[in-house]
């Protein structure tokens, strides 16, 4: 779904010879989504999964998660006599790396055991020897994960109300004539509101390509947008696929903690 044994490289390296891909893939496909599903929760894993494209998601609320992350934390809370502040940080290192050193960690602790017609063994190197638990570097890995996995439960924890409906995809219907303005555009009519783009155009003022500087929210599939420059609404396209990714609510009820990890 997001991973390949071509990504095991650099300090997540890992014996990918022609032999042994079939059973790195096979580690992938058992515990890629069984790290997801403890990362979102099931329901939230599904609108995660079918909103891939090309391995990464499309809609902003996923994308915020799935990329690299850094970002300070503040939040109150009672206890006894008052409130209480907390200042914090929120650092991951994305969905993917998260996944690289679960994966890795995973596939490296069984190389440690080898099936064979007369049982369980450890293999044995003629000239090297196997590293103790002190210094494998799968517990590194899977440390660094997890540190990943817990920063972006917190801030799915506490992004309150999360944007939804941002306009993703689209169809040219009519790209109008004479624009002239290329940055900043407003999106004006369908159901959402704060869409707003940057243009390329023809000889004739035409649009030929919009690219979104602010997907907007509140929008809907089959949503009729019209690209204004001054006076100019002549050009319009249609949304075909919006935002998804509700991070406020866990089967229908406000999120808590219980289904975290």
């Amino acid at each position: 779904m997001i991973l390949s044994p071509s990504d095991f490289v650099g300090k997540y390296e890992l014996h990918t010879g022609i032999y042994v891909q079939s059973k790195l893939q096979n580690y992938i496909d058992i515990y890629e989504p069984m790290y997801l599903k403890h990362l979102f929760g099931i329901d939230l894993y599904n609108q995660f999964a079918g909103d891939l494209l090309n391995n990464v998601p499309q809609s902003p609320n996923f994308l915020a998660v799935f990329n690299p992350l850094s970002e300070d934390l503040g939040y109150s809370f009672y206890w006894r006599n008052g409130f209480n502040n907390v200042n914090t940080m929120i650092i991951s290192e994305g969905i993917k790396e998260m996944l690289k050193g679960f994966i890795y960690f995973e596939y490296a602790k069984d190389l440690n055991n080898q099936m064979t017609p007369y049982g369980n063994v450890k293999p044995i190197s003629e000239n090297s020897e196997v590293v103790n638990t002190l210094f494998s570097m799968m517990y590194t890995r899977y440390n660094e994960a997890i540190n990943s996995y817990r920063a972006i439960q917190r801030y799915i924890r506490y992004t309150n109300n999360p944007p939804l409906g941002q306009i993703v995809t689209i169809s040219i219907i009519n790209g109008g004539l004479n624009y002239s303005t290329l940055t900043g555009l407003t999106c004006v009519n369908g159901s959402g509101t704060g869409a707003v783009v940057d243009i390329e155009i023809d000889a004739f003022g035409t649009i030929e390509e919009i690219i979104f500087t602010n997907n907007g929210i509140n929008f809907k599939v089959g949503d009729v947008v019209t690209v204004k420059d001054g006076l100019n609404v002549s050009c319009t396209f249609l949304v075909e696929y919006i935002g998804t990714g509700d991070y406020s609510k866990f089967r229908g009820v406000a999120k808590s903690t219980a289904y975290w990890l």
